[in-house]
């Protein structure tokens, strides 16, 4: 018998178990004990936004609602390059309705330093139910943001979303992010299945 198909099939067996060991560590919340200090960093990423573009509070309070990614770090090991990130979702009077996971190997955003932050703002409740139905589809153009980046107000919306990122250090140039890398759970349904 020959075993170098044994040992491919090995070899892509426990590939596939690690992937999917990786993937499902990932979950859409926050651990209930990081969940306070995820807030405060999450409404200090919604602050920087605010104070950075001009209009945008205003664009917030008349929206459906938003979600701050206040931390996305690349992971690029398993896949060869992308994003990974989670967010707290928001209604327009600042009350967390739940949390969002993004994972996007092709997100298509440059950022010339370490990390980034993003906001998404939901122009309609049409579309943000389909966000929390996991169910969005296109794409969306990332509006960058930071003290070079010329941004002077706020953003149009694109298929009913605005896309803000800002680099935490460094410049950070615009891209495409695919709309439907992102996953949604309520506040209620992470309470009662991460403990």
């Amino acid at each position: 018998m020959n075993i170098l198909p044994r040992l491919i099939f090995g070899s892509l067996l426990g590939l596939a178990f690690f992937c999917a060991l990786f993937m499902g560590s990932c979950s859409t919340a926050p651990s209930k004990d990081d969940r306070t200090s995820f807030l405060t960093e999450a409404r200090q990423g919604k602050d920087y936004f605010t104070k950075t573009i001009p209009g945008l509070n205003d664009q917030l309070k008349s929206s459906a609602g938003y979600a701050v990614f206040p931390g996305i770090g690349k992971w690029g090991i398993l896949f060869g390059g992308g994003e990974y990130g989670r967010g707290a979702v928001f209604a327009p009077d600042g009350t967390q309705i739940g949390w969002a996971a993004m994972n996007n190997p092709s997100i298509g955003l440059q950022v010339g330093g370490q990390g980034m932050q993003m906001i998404i703002v939901f122009e309609t409740q049409k579309v943000l139910e389909e966000f929390k139905a996991n169910t969005m589809a296109g794409s969306a153009s990332g509006t960058a943001v930071g003290g070079d980046s010329g941004v002077t107000g706020v953003a149009k919306y694109t298929n009913g979303v605005i896309v803000y990122v800002g680099a935490h250090k460094g410049l950070m140039a615009g891209g495409s992010v695919g709309l439907q890398m992102f996953k949604y759970i309520s506040v209620e349904d992470a309470n009662s299945i991460y403990k």
